[in-house]
């Protein structure tokens, strides 16, 4: 049976990601194993509900289920995720790697933070003449900031320089942070020969909001970052950095996990060097094939809106997909229809949506969905499977996909993300070997688009569902529990006429309570409710239950069927007038309980009305009354 790994990560790292998996799929396909990526999209802020159903995520992983684990360790550090992993894996007792950041009992496969920026800080010093530096920081007491700050510091020394307190700006590891906080900064500071950043992201920032207050790189400033994602080699003018060989650490990682896996001792912390990679930001000349890459970009300032536009559009239909839907296997057939058949651009080939079985009963019964975990099973809204869909099903929950892969089928890679609305779970979305889900935050928007049409299609089958109970409700007479008059006119009337288009034969009975009057007189109306209940639950226990049960008007009662009689009913009629007299007789009641029946079979070749087969069902129900008076009278004259 084919191995699994599986592998967690933060998909705001989303350039760190697509590089680093370029080294996981590799040794994946060498070593023909499965890896299920569970990505979450938390922020640094523990508390934020929103936060706590991201990293839910970790919940689905059933660790005992998978042979190894890969922790992509600098993206996991925003809400106490390697915390959280860590305790998991030490408990399940399973072989696990953590890749760029030491974490105690795990082997640790890092770049090594310090001798690649402190080659780069040299290089700017020496070769450039910088005096002054700005040091832009990560997370204050981060390990990996820790270390870049220290080689910084030493670099400084030796060349008889300074790093102020002030000279430290916190950008968070932050582009946005950055930002907000760079512009202010300037306005109470000098510009200063450089600004080192911690990161590439936050050095890309900094270029921006210089770029926007008239500065020049490198002529009015220096500028450098540490990572080499592939957006600072393409931004003009190319960012000098650090490069971590993201591609071969991956790949290390993997193997290492492998060698776990099949028995090799831990080795602890495994440090490989990373190297400066100088460009234009600090000075110096880049590469043709660089330039090309650079080209290429600036060419995607015309194609980027258009393809943001359709990927908008794309979202859009999503939305459409959902909007309107009263079942969920409306939403499902919905859902077949703006996919289409064959591969999905956004999605690929092979992907699904699974609902978590507690809420989908929060739409149909009233219960809340789960905040913590997941249910044992889950439905798949919806799927695809080599470009063709699958149907509306359940899973169990630890199958994470519907489509086990074969033992014969390629390395698979499973990108697997949650569905969530603040902590509340709604389910995750799978994405089969299409790494392409995880580029530019597309994958967050579609899960955040994907969650509002869900929430609001469960808001439809919920009113939907309250609508009908209210129409239920209002045809109900509170009485008796039966039907009321205007149940009759849309419920009593259309089964009549749909068992006569079947060309069946219906049975119409009217039923009325011998002496109401006299009953409400002498005994009092709480009697004559009484009397008018016990008649309706006769009425309920005698009849077919596919039959109509109808409080007319008063003491007036109206049975609807379709003939399933040898004889044409009456010895129905006889089974509830006896019913009702042994209701009576069962409660002891002070008055004498009885009911007339007429009754008439409503055939389907005869053009009568309906209103004319009541008249004679009811004449029928009369003569039966005036039969029973009038031996009533007889016997009180003898």
């Amino acid at each position: 049976m084919k191995r699994k790994i599986a592998a967690f990560a933060n998909g705001w790292s989303d350039e760190y990601l697509l590089v680093a998996l370029e080294g996981i799929k590799k040794c994946a396909r060498e070593e023909n194993v499965d890896v299920y990526f569970f990505i979450d999209y938390s922020s640094n802020n523990r508390q934020d509900a929103n936060v706590q159903g991201e990293v839910n995520i970790l919940n689905l992983a059933r660790l005992q289920d998978f042979d190894g684990v890969l922790l992509l360790g600098n993206t996991l550090n925003n809400a106490g995720e390697l915390d959280i992993l860590r305790e998991r894996i030490l408990k399940a007792d399973i072989p696990a790697v953590c890749l760029e950041y030491k974490i105690d009992d795990i082997d640790c496969i890092c770049t090594d933070n310090y001798s690649g920026m402190r080659e780069l800080c040299e290089h700017v010093i020496s070769e450039h003449g910088v005096k002054r530096i700005v040091y832009i920081s990560g997370m204050s007491g981060n390990e990996e900031n820790e270390e870049r700050l220290r080689a910084l510091r030493d670099v400084l020394y030796e060349h008889r320089l300074t790093l102020n307190d002030d000279d430290i700006i916190p950008g968070e590891w932050s582009f946005y942070a950055i930002q907000q906080i760079l512009p202010q900064w300037l306005e109470t500071h000098i510009l200063p020969d450089a600004f080192i950043c911690a990161n590439d992201v936050m050095a890309l920032g900094a270029m921006t909001i210089l770029f926007k207050m008239g500065y020049d790189m490198p002529r009015d400033v220096i500028v450098t970052g540490f990572d080499n994602i592939t957006s600072s080699a393409t931004f003009v003018p190319a960012l000098s950095t650090v490069d971590r060989q993201w591609t071969d650490r991956s790949y290390d990682g993997m193997k290492h996990l492998i060698g776990l896996m099949d028995g090799k001792p831990k080795q602890g912390m495994i440090s490989f060097p990373s190297r400066k990679q100088v460009r234009e930001s600090c000075g110096c000349e880049i590469s043709a094939d660089l330039r090309m890459k650079q080209l290429r970009t600036i060419n995607r300032v015309y194609t980027a809106p258009i393809e943001r536009t359709l990927f908008d559009w794309h979202l859009t239909g999503l939305d459409e997909a959902t909007t309107g839907m009263n079942t969920l296997e409306a939403v499902h057939d919905s859902m077949a229809r703006f996919f289409g058949d064959g591969v999905s651009k956004y999605e690929g080939d092979t992907f699904c949506i699974c609902l978590d079985e507690n809420f989908v009963e929060s739409i149909y019964q009233s219960v809340e969905p789960r905040c913590l975990g997941y249910s044992e099973q889950m439905h798949v809204l919806y799927g695809k499977r080599d470009g063709k869909h699958l149907p509306y099903q359940k899973i169990k929950t630890s199958y994470i996909f519907p489509v086990f892969s074969a033992p014969n089928e390629p390395a698979n890679i499973y990108f697997i993300a949650p569905l969530h609305n603040f902590s509340s779970v709604i389910g995750y979305a799978v994405f089969k070997n299409f790494s392409n889900v995880l580029e530019t935050f597309f994958l967050y928007s579609w899960l955040r688009h994907l969650k509002t049409g869900l929430l609001r299609c469960r808001q439809n089958i919920i009113m939907g569902d309250m609508n009908e109970k209210l129409k239920e409700v209002s045809m109900m007479d509170e009485l008796s529990g039966l039907l009321n008059r205007k149940g009759y006119e849309r419920k009593g009337i259309p089964l009549l006429e749909k068992i006569k288009s079947e060309k069946k034969t219906a049975m119409m009975m009217v039923v009325d309570i011998n002496h109401m009057k006299r009953i409400n007189d002498r005994y009092g109306h709480l009697q004559g409710d009484l009397a008018i209940r016990l008649v309706a639950k006769a009425i309920k226990e005698s009849v077919p239950e596919s039959w109509y049960g109808i409080r007319y008007g008063g003491d007036e009662f109206v049975v609807i069927g379709e003939k399933v009689f040898v004889d044409d009913g009456t010895i129905l009629k006889r089974h509830l007038c006896a019913a009702v007299e042994n209701e009576a007789k069962a409660l002891m009641l002070p008055f004498a309980l009885s009911v007339s029946v007429g009754s008439v079979l409503v055939e389907p070749d005869k053009n009568v009305a309906l209103d004319e087969y009541f008249s004679m069902a009811d004449t029928a129900m009369y003569e039966m009354k005036k039969k029973i008076h009038e031996e009533e009278q007889m016997n009180e004259e003898v």
